[in-house]
């Protein structure tokens, strides 16, 4: 690999035998691009570990920096190395000229991901546009050698409570966008998704009891496995269980169904030692710290209001009469990460299934008058949020 520097290759017989691809399909351009690929030397995004600053020199006064290669995921979670033809290609995909880079060959590629044997699928050429993926397999057979064996399973993950079917597109997506674009509209929309997602976590548990009888209440003991990352412990947060399974080192485990909140509540348990929340470690490893993880899911405290809203009660009673499936509606007082706001609690119909279809205009009526939420009644929250409340509407 060459030295850390900014790049000035270009690969002008690669771009026309992919342009030449791209129009035309067939085996005669494919073989052309697969030699022009083969020949190339790649500009590829790093990730320094350390800066040349914090490095202390050898005996020659010289400084080694560590650097790590780059990975991103498709829609599908399919983890990629990007590898870009030149420096325009690069920037139509990062804009960012400092951005560190390193030039590498596609043989380096292919002693990387088939004498290594990582967990990445292949590469993608230019993701900005021309979007040309070789997988590892295709990589192998062009090297004349046979794609590695994943090792064999040395544990057990036993699936509960339907984890086998969460999975989180929009999650894995949103995560993409913000590795690429980090605009502040990027990262709202995977805060948005975080807090609709259900996760997969992996849980070292007390076996249940094989019977149990109607009406007995059962609990069982869970300590959460954590991941290292970055040299700290964080709570990783899994989009799917073939996601988990990628965990080669995780000891035999259940996988348990978890919601952001319930992670945020595990944040804020004083005996728990987590730096923070990690999404797909092995695959997108975007981590958050407890401070960062806390602003995506803001910890609420019930408080009295000292000022009642009228013009907000009034301009929400006048919306609700509208609304067949609020039968009754309670408003109180809450912090949010130390900030005051108002809590408005709906008694819905037993026909929504799905709170957002009656909240998230209701949540924009009452946020004219400064920060609130929106809960059901029916929760844990909103039953003691209530209790010897009257509503402020009723149907």
């Amino acid at each position: 690999m060459s030295q850390l520097k900014k790049p000035t290759i270009k690969n002008p017989d690669l771009v026309a035998a992919m342009a030449d691809f791209k129009q035309n399909q067939n085996k005669q351009t494919e073989a052309e691009m697969l030699k022009q690929i083969q020949a190339a030397s790649f500009i590829a995004p790093i990730t320094l570990r350390s800066s040349l600053e914090d490095v202390e020199p050898d005996e020659n006064g010289q400084r080694q920096l560590q650097a790590s290669l780059m990975a991103v995921s498709n829609k599908n979670g399919t983890k990629l190395f990007p590898a870009f033809t030149d420096w325009l290609e690069f920037l139509k995909w990062k804009n960012d000229p400092e951005a560190e880079t390193m030039i590498i060959t596609f043989d380096q590629y292919c002693d990387i991901m088939l004498k290594q044997n990582i967990d990445i699928s292949g590469i993608v050429i230019n993701p900005a546009e021309t979007s040309i993926v070789v997988q590892k397999g295709k990589m192998a057979e062009l090297k004349g050698v046979e794609l590695p064996k994943a090792p064999a399973a040395t544990h057990t993950i036993t699936a509960m409570f339907g984890t086998e079917k969460i999975t989180n597109s929009d999650v894995i997506i949103a995560a993409s966008k913000l590795r690429t674009e980090k605009t502040p509209e990027a990262q709202n929309a995977l805060f948005d998704a975080l807090r609709k997602g259900r996760f997969v976590a992996p849980a070292l548990m007390e076996d249940l009891p094989k019977t149990v009888k109607a009406g007995d209440k059962v609990t069982a003991k869970a300590e959460f496995i954590m991941v290292n990352h970055d040299d700290q412990k964080f709570l990783p947060l899994f989009t799917s269980l073939p996601e988990l399974q990628k965990w080669s080192a995780i000891p035999s485990c259940k996988a348990v169904p978890m919601s952001l909140s319930q992670y945020i509540a595990m944040l804020n348990d004083p005996k728990n030692t987590a730096a923070g929340i990690v999404i797909d470690p092995f695959t997108i490893g975007l981590a958050f710290s407890k401070e960062q993880a806390m602003a995506i899911q803001p910890r609420l405290e019930l408080q009295d209001l000292k000022v009642i809203p009228m013009d907000m009660l009034n301009e929400l009673k006048e919306h609700m009469q509208g609304v067949d499936t609020i039968r009754k509606a309670y408003l109180t007082g809450v912090k949010a990460n130390g900030t005051d706001g108002y809590l408005i609690l709906l008694d819905l119909d037993d026909s929504v299934k799905d709170i957002r279809t009656v909240s998230d205009d209701i949540a924009t009526i009452a946020k004219k008058y400064g920060a609130c939420a929106v809960a059901p009644a029916q929760s844990p929250m909103g039953q003691k949020a209530i209790e010897g409340k009257a509503p402020f509407y009723e149907a």
